[in-house]
Order: structure tokens, then C-alpha cells, then sequence
């Protein structure tokens, strides 16, 4: 509790809004990875879920006769195979260029926690166990793997060329080009992930050339003619050559233990780009809206559905493999609150697993559904799956499928969580990004902090920005002006302490002695 200066009793009142990042630490793959192992499960599963929902159906009801189409328990099941690769290939490329190219321009920095993975039972010493892999194989050690005089891109995509100047790259080349003790497997996949990483620059250097075409294919016009408008983007990027091939690669995920420790090394790399570069919500923009039409698009109908169930078996499989003892922002927390150094007003989370109510033990808003929570296109609800006779669906990703969010019981989630995180003294948020996608959330935090004059204090393991920066950029992705209103607190990703050692929710806790709490 706090006794403020006005003689004001209250609580120390924290609304907290968690992430994917709050959950990595207990082993929940990020975004991409997670991406990348859906379209790597089994769809039967899903099938199966499909087929026995449709078996339960009463075809003498309305919901039978009127809207499903005829002979609906005789159709066949379909599940999205390789062929969506080129929507997501085209969303990713489209939307994270920029980031495309920054990353793979790293190559190094991506190249240290690959060694971890491959050297896993001695981390600490990873790079230095492959640099003597490097100098062992190919005789020279990794100062001398340089290709940057030897290799340049066409004047058009100079802005790739620092790719060249990162050695573990080179090394891969080096390999490719001059080892000889590959047998033939090493040396063909080594081959696919060499282009695989180009493909996907170059199809990245290629959109952003096209888009900047789009925009305006003169350098100089001061004429201002109409006949104008139609001629920019002349140049489409062939998605086939951009990165679909390192994707299909990567969908087929490889249980070789016999590949030479560098091809592994570099199967690491890619599947580390794609993961945090895959973007695949496209693909689910435009396949929700099928939930709505089984008459018409059964096909298209039930392969959304066998996703949205893959998914799920997915996550809770994740779900079931955490330790819930280990130690985590969840943990942190819980033994706060039982302390009764902190009450929170609401926790919300735009995670979809139960993991975060198993180990709080409290109540959770889940505020982009969640794989214990069922959805009914037909009635455009969140239903009670075992009461039901209808073909329903997990309540998953909704900021990509805007009707269930017009459904009464998610409207009355938002508001409610909306109207806890006003009475709360403080909004502290930990793993969550802010992004486009998110808006449905970030407006109540807009709201909350132009509005309402709350503070949002957001925890995060970026050392590397001043605070200012920081402030700045969430402004940005906000929309709002109050960075007075915006604190961090700054931790170790591994440790969840800050620089002088205190753990965040001390920082936390500090944070609420400067707030006038009214």
C-alpha cells in the first residue's frame, strides 16, 4: 500500500497487458517459428475435429437445410497446402522488406545464435568451436573468409552488398566452393540454402525498387500530367523466385543428424530469418470471411476451419511442454501479488494458450480469443463447445477476422478491460509489440493515455536505444503526443533485472511513487 503525500490511502492498482515476448523465456516459439511449424504439422488432426462436429449436426434444423450446402456430410475436407506459400512469400516480401534486408545484411550477428544451437552443450564457447571447425575444414581461420572484393550486386541493388562483408556468409561460400569431404546430401542442401538466403534478399531489394517505381518512376517532375499516374510499377517481383523455395524448404522440417555440423549451421541461419520475418496474416484476412459461407465455399470453408484447428493442437502441445515452475515474467508476478506488494485491476493477454491462467491462477482477459474459447460463424458468438450442434471454430487471431470481433461477448472484453485499466493506478505492459495488427488494443491504450492521462510503463530487454528514442517510436505506433505519459523499464532478456540489478517489478512498483494517483 501507499500513503501519498495528500494523505490518500490506495492501493498500488496495476492493470498489465502481456505479449508473445512475456512467454519466450518459458519456451513459446516466436511469431515466425511458430509460422513456420504450423505448415510443418499434420492436418489430419484438424480434419478429424471437422468431421466429427459435422456428424453431430441435426440435419432437420434450420442451420442444416439453409446454411450449409447440400450433401454437406458427403463433401470432402480440404486443408491449405504449399500452394498458399506464394501469399504468404508475397505479405512477408511486401511487408517486412526493409526488415529483410537489414537482417540478412547481419549476417554475422544471426550467425552467433545459430552456433549456439548447433554447439547447444557448451553455448558460451559456440563460435569459438566453429571457427576451429572452419579453420579444421577449410585451412584457414575465420579472419581470412572475406568476399567483399570479390563480390558486388548491379548498381540497382547495392543497398544488399553488406551481406558480403559478414564472413560466416562468406564461409558458407567457402565451403560450398572448396570443401571437399561433403558427401553428396551436405553439398546439395548446403546448395538450396545458399540461394534460398539470395532469393529472398534479392526478392526483397527487387520489392522495394518496385515499390519506390510505384510511387513515382521520375526522378524530376515538374510538369504534373495525369498521363503520368499509370506509369509507375512496371516491375513485378516474380514471388516464385523470392523466397518460395528457402520456405518449402524450411516446411519440411529435416530430423538429419548425419549433415556436416556448417550445413546444420546454415539450416539454422535461414530458419532464423524466416521465423522472424514470415508474415502470414494475409493469408488469414482472406480465408476468414469463407467461416461465414459454407453453402457457397465449402472447400475454402473447411480448409480455414482445418487450420484454425491445426493451430490450436499446436499451441496447446507448446502449452503442455512448458515447465510451469520455471522461472518467468508469470512467476515473477504471481509471487508479487500473493505478497500483496502489488494488486493488479486486470491482466489481459493477446496470447492464446491457458499456460498464463494455469500458472497465475487468477482471472485472464484474453483479448484475441484463446484455444479454450469456441467461436460460432453461424450465430457470430463465443459458444460453449460441448453444448453446441454446430460446426464451430477456435476464437483465433480476431484482429485478423473483424466479425468476431462485432460479436457482443468479445465487445464486452474490450470495454471491460478498458474500463479496468482506468481504475488502475498505472498500465505496465511486457512482450507485447504495439504493431499495426494490434490496433483493436492499441486504440484502448490510446485512449487510456490521451484521454485518460495514464501512465503505460513498458518493459522491455532493448538496451541499445536511449529512452528518449523509445518514447518516440511508441508515440509513433500509438498516435499520441503525451510522452510524458510513456516509461521503460529495461532488462536483461535472460535475468528480468535491470542494469543495477533490481528485478523489474521493483522498478515497477518505484514507478508508482511518481504518479499522482487520484
Amino acid at each position: 500500500n501507499n500513503i501519498l503525500e495528500k494523505g490518500v490511502y490506495t492501493m498500488n492498482k496495476i492493470g498489465f497487458l502481456f505479449g508473445a515476448g512475456a512467454e519466450i523465456s518459458y519456451g513459446m516459439p516466436s511469431g515466425g517459428k511458430f509460422a513456420l511449424d504450423i505448415f510443418r504439422q499434420s492436418s489430419e488432426p484438424g480434419k478429424q475435429k471437422l468431421r466429427d462436429m459435422r456428424k453431430n449436426i441435426d440435419k432437420r434444423s434450420t442451420y442444416a437445410s439453409r446454411w450449409l450446402p447440400n450433401d454437406y456430410d458427403k463433401k470432402s475436407i480440404s486443408s491449405f497446402g504449399q500452394r498458399v506459400f506464394d501469399t504468404i512469400i508475397r505479405d512477408t516480401i511486401g511487408n517486412n522488406r526493409n526488415k529483410i534486408i537489414d537482417k540478412i545484411n547481419h549476417f554475422d550477428s544471426l550467425a552467433e545464435q545459430s552456433a549456439k544451437s548447433i554447439y547447444s552443450d557448451n553455448p558460451e564457447d559456440a563460435l569459438d568451436s566453429l571457427n576451429q571447425r572452419i579453420e579444421t575444414d577449410l585451412g584457414y581461420g575465420i579472419d581470412y573468409m572475406n568476399i567483399n572484393q570479390q563480390l558486388a550486386y548491379n548498381d540497382l541493388f547495392k543497398a544488399g552488398d553488406n551481406l558480403f562483408s559478414n564472413q560466416y556468409f562468406a564461409t558458407l561460400l567457402y565451403y560450398y566452393k572448396d570443401f571437399e569431404d561433403f558427401n553428396d546430401d551436405d553439398r546439395n542442401v548446403l546448395k538450396e540454402l545458399i540461394i534460398a538466403i539470395f532469393q529472398l534478399q534479392i526478392g526483397a531489394l527487387s520489392e522495394t525498387l518496385s515499390r519506390g517505381l510505384e510511387d513515382s518512376i521520375f526522378k524530376k517532375d515538374e510538369l504534373n500530367l495525369d498521363i503520368f499516374d499509370d506509369l509507375g510499377g512496371t516491375l513485378n517481383v516474380n514471388y516464385e523466385a523470392a523466397g518460395i523455395a528457402g520456405l518449402k524448404l524450411l516446411s519440411n522440417e529435416y530430423k538429419n543428424d548425419t549433415w556436416h555440423p556448417i550445413v546444420k549451421f546454415a539450416y539454422k541461419i535461414i530458419e532464423q530469418i524466416y521465423s522472424d520475418v514470415l508474415d502470414y496474416k494475409t493469408l488469414i484476412d482472406s480465408n476468414w470471411h469463407f467461416l461465414y459461407n459454407p453453402k457457397t465455399e465449402w472447400g475454402k470453408f473447411s480448409k480455414i476451419i482445418v487450420f484454425l484447428y491445426t493451430v490450436q493442437e499446436y499451441i496447446k502441445n507448446e502449452a503442455e511442454s512448458l515447465d510451469k515452475t520455471k522461472s518467468g515474467y508469470y512467476s515473477d508476478l504471481k509471487i508479487e501479488l500473493e505478497s500483496k506488494k502489488i494488486e493488479q485491476s486486470v491482466i489481459g493477454t493477446t496470447n492464446y494458450s491457458s499456460f498464463i491462467k494455469e500458472v497465475l491462477k487468477t482471472d485472464i482477459s484474453f483479448l484475441n480469443g484463446g484455444i479454450d474459447i469456441y467461436y460460432d460463424p453461424y450465430m457470430n458468438s463465443i459458444v460453449d463447445y460441448k453444448d453446441s450442434k454446430h460446426i464451430l471454430v477456435p476464437l483465433l487471431f480476431t484482429q485478423s477476422g473483424t466479425k468476431p470481433m462485432t460479436s457482443i461477448d468479445m465487445s464486452e472484453r474490450y470495454v471491460d478491460f478498458y474500463r479496468s485499466l482506468k481504475d488502475s493506478n498505472i498500465i505496465c505492459s511486457i512482450g507485447f509489440g504495439f504493431n499495426q495488427d494490434d490496433e483493436h488494443i492499441n486504440g484502448i491504450i490510446r485512449t487510456l493515455i490521451e484521454r485518460d492521462n495514464k501512465k503505460l510503463v513498458v518493459v522491455d530487454t532493448n538496451s541499445s536505444k536511449r529512452l528518449t528514442d523509445k518514447r518516440t517510436e511508441l508515440c509513433g505506433k500509438l498516435k499520441i503526443s503525451k510522452q510524458e505519459n510513456l516509461d521503460f523499464i529495461t532488462v536483461n532478456k535472460y535475468t528480468r533485472k535491470t542494469k543495477d540489478g533490481s528485478m523489474w517489478y521493483d522498478d515497477l512498483i518505484a514507478n508508482l511513487g511518481n504518479i499522482d494517483i487520484k
